[in-house]
């Protein structure tokens, strides 16, 4: 059959045009049911350093704790009005019979306003200034909190994250042991019982591995939560484990941690603010006058104007029970800073002791044991190669020595979060950011 040329160049357009729309389609129909298959999660490379400035933006306790810093700052908006009260404006229109006999009508008008004696405004702003003070070192002392569980979470992740990779290297050397001991009890060379422990020892690698990752995960998670970012996002955590050695004394910490540590200033200013605003009571107890103009009209007679000055008197209510409670505060504030300066001795004493036992802890891996692990690791493979041991010997070494390593990176991790209480304890940064 033979088809006219523009028969053929109309079903080739007609074929051209269906099937770029078909692929217009599938393409579309692709990027929603699978966006993943055309785009990557975009993948989010953080420091400590980051991690830190993260949580400052938005971590939700330090967004919420900044908005009570909002509230205080309204107290003293308020306070720092030049006037207690909005002007008041009285006026009356009635009628009456005159003299006559004739319907006339009065009018008058009344202005009054309010005025603070004694210093009551300034006063006002002393107090309310405290207030903003005290809500900063409370956000200050959040912030604190907040640094101290980031820096531990973000060891946990480098430190889960490295045993990850030794128990994942663990399991397979115990699935090469266990294959290897299976050819050898095939071959006789081993009995059953050798090779039923080779099978423990290899379930142990493989239930070790997964407790590895599940803890890396979960570290991970709680790391997402506190940097206020989604579970679901991608985190490249970018950083090394390092031992640095820290040599402080413990009455310096103690001393930076009097001077330093903003729960303790909190309780200083609550005081502070408490004896501020016994003054600004007292100054109350003479009431505000209120002065006050009005202009009066009745007919057939002259128009009035005059003023007077009122004031109630302090008979029965003299603040009294504001004084108490200012007094009480101030009472309460005084308590309070004996009883954090309790606290933070038993936090820097705690902090301390702790530190002190991970230091030693470190040193032995570092001084006696580290040396020796990396010395046998070379041993160990030059022996293989020379053939002094079978190759299942050289993985148990192998294995070993992983172990080792693996309980080196749980000390490094206690170090470090020990060093990060001390950070906490006396509010002081004593490692630098990676």
């Amino acid at each position: 059959m033979i088809n006219p040329v523009h028969h053929i160049k109309y079903v080739t357009v007609v074929t051209l045009i269906v099937s770029i729309f078909f692929l217009i389609s599938n393409t579309s129909m692709a990027e929603i049911s699978d966006p993943t298959g055309w785009k990557e999660a975009k993948v989010q490379t953080v420091s400590l350093k980051d991690c830190i400035e993260i949580a400052y933006a938005n971590n939700l306790q330090l967004v919420a704790a900044r908005n009570r810093l909002g509230i205080a700052e309204a107290d003293r908006i308020k306070a720092s009005f030049l006037l207690p009260s909005n002007p008041k404006v009285i006026s009356k229109v009635g009628e009456r019979d005159g003299p006559d006999g004739a319907r006339t009508t009065d009018y008058m008008v009344r202005l009054s306003q309010e005025f603070q004696v004694f210093g009551q405004r300034r006063k006002r702003i002393n107090v309310s200034n405290k207030l903003i003070e005290r809500v900063k070192f409370e956000i200050s002392d959040m912030e604190r909190d907040v640094i101290a569980k980031v820096k531990a979470n973000f060891y946990e992740v480098l430190t889960f994250l490295e045993i990850v990779k030794l128990r994942e290297y663990a399991e397979n050397i115990f699935e090469r042991i266990h294959s290897a001991s299976e050819e050898r009890y095939k071959a006789g060379a081993i009995s059953a019982l050798e090779l039923n422990s080779m099978k423990i020892r290899y379930g142990v690698a493989r239930q070790q591995h997964l407790i590895a990752d599940n803890n890396y995960q979960n570290s991970l998670l709680d790391l997402k939560l506190i940097l206020g970012k989604p579970r679901d996002e991608v985190l490249n955590i970018q950083g090394k484990l390092s031992y640095e050695e820290l040599k402080i004394s413990m009455d310096d910490i103690l001393v930076s941690a009097y001077k330093t540590r903003p729960d303790l200033k909190v309780a200083e200013i609550e005081k502070e603010r408490a004896s501020k605003e016994i003054t600004l009571r007292k100054a109350e107890i003479v009431p505000n006058p209120t002065l006050s103009g009005f202009f009066s009209r009745e007919e057939r007679t002259d128009d009035i104007v005059g003023g007077f000055v009122s004031i109630s008197i302090p008979v029965w209510d003299r603040k009294q029970p504001e004084l108490k409670k200012a007094r009480t505060a101030k009472s309460t504030a005084s308590i309070n800073i004996s009883n954090k300066r309790l606290e933070i001795q038993n936090d820097v004493a705690t902090a301390y002791r702790t530190f002190m036992a991970a230091k030693q802890g470190i040193a032995i891996y570092t001084e006696d044991i580290m040396p020796q692990v990396n010395e046998n690791l070379k041993l160990n493979e030059i022996s293989y190669k020379e053939g002094k041991i079978n190759f299942v010997g050289f993985l148990t070494v192998q294995s070993d020595l992983i172990e080792t390593q693996t309980t080196f990176f749980q000390a490094l991790l206690s170090y470090n979060k020990a060093i990060i209480n001390l950070e906490a304890a006396s509010g002081v940064q004593m490692k630098a950011l990676d």
